[in-house]
């Protein structure tokens, strides 16, 4: 492992593969709080590079793709959960470079469960709601609905899934949405909206997806308080409240002050891949288990946060 600083073997070991990434970086975000984390949980950052990296946390390379190199490091590190927020997410790109997409989506979780099943380590994978077709009506998507991926990257995802439960792992799914919040290393839907919006532009939007929004600290904390009451199975970690791109961008206007106007609500966009319509999910298993010890953040909570 290419670091100096020991581990603390008293504390239960949690290696983060994809610790650069969005959400990998807000888990290691936690350990620099007041955070119950801190007491309970020793840390381990992996990722292809270390990009910005607190030097202070142990960091491995790990490239998920090679079977050998995810197998070697983690027999050496031993951990006793991983948290895979490794992924290939541009929906469009998995489309036009769909090997490289199922190489990193699919195979690379693969080669992470065969060595958590030779050390007896919990596997928590992040997925997506675009496992579901969106044909839903009337209601949004459990843990129970069969999904039926329409896209090359939700197929990806969703090959994961299977091979996950196919397993003998002790695992956790953890289903979730338009990831948001403020990201130095790239815009994400909801900056991209707020982004476009400061600069007094005007900017289109669909009325027919219908999605989640997750703020990503509180996505990683949601995690977190899972893996602390040994969840297992699959779980739709999502922000509260489902609601489609449209309002998802009055909802940026209203909270952010920026004139609303500048919307423009349309029907459909070109794009790549195809994307599900009605991809809500349904949180209220995850709201049963957390009960009152966590808030789960609807958007307008979320970007207010955002704007302190």
């Amino acid at each position: 492992m290419k670091n100096t600083i020991k581990i603390d073997e008293s504390k239960k070991k949690i290696l983060i593969i994809g610790a650069n990434g969005f959400l990998g970086s807000n888990f290691l975000k936690l350990l620099e709080e007041e955070h119950l984390s801190r007491q309970s949980f020793s840390f381990i950052a992996a990722d292809l590079e270390n990009t910005h990296i607190d030097p202070k946390i142990p960091y491995c390379n790990i490239d998920i793709t090679n079977k050998e190199n995810t197998t070697e490091k983690i027999l050496e590190i031993s951990p006793d959960v991983i948290i895979l927020t490794a992924a290939m997410t541009d929906v469009d790109q998995c489309e036009i470079n769909k090997e490289l997409a199922t190489r990193i989506n699919t195979n690379g979780p693969i080669n992470v469960v065969k060595t958590c099943e030779k050390i007896n380590c919990k596997l928590v994978c992040i997925s997506t709601d675009f496992v579901f077709d969106g044909k839903l009506e009337g209601r949004y998507y459990t843990e129970e609905d069969l999904p039926n991926p329409l896209s090359h990257y939700a197929k990806t995802k969703y090959n994961a899934e299977v091979a996950i439960k196919n397993s003998s792992i002790n695992y956790l799914i953890c289903r979730s949405a338009v990831l948001y919040g403020w990201n130095p290393n790239k815009l994400n839907f909801i900056t991209w909206i707020l982004e476009k919006l400061r600069k007094n532009e005007e900017l289109s939007v669909v009325t027919n997806q219908i999605n989640n929004p997750t703020f990503v600290p509180n996505l990683a904390e949601l995690i977190l308080k899972l893996i602390e009451k040994s969840a297992c199975g699959i779980y739709h970690t999502a922000g509260d409240i489902p609601m489609t791109r449209y309002e998802m961008a009055l909802k940026c206007a209203g909270v952010f002050e920026y004139d609303h106007n500048l919307i423009r609500p349309i029907e459909t966009f070109e794009q790549y891949a195809i994307r599900p319509k009605n991809a809500g999910l349904d949180i209220t298993k995850l709201k049963n288990l957390i009960g009152s010890e966590l808030p789960i953040l609807s958007l307008e909570e979320g970007l207010k946060i955002m704007r302190r």
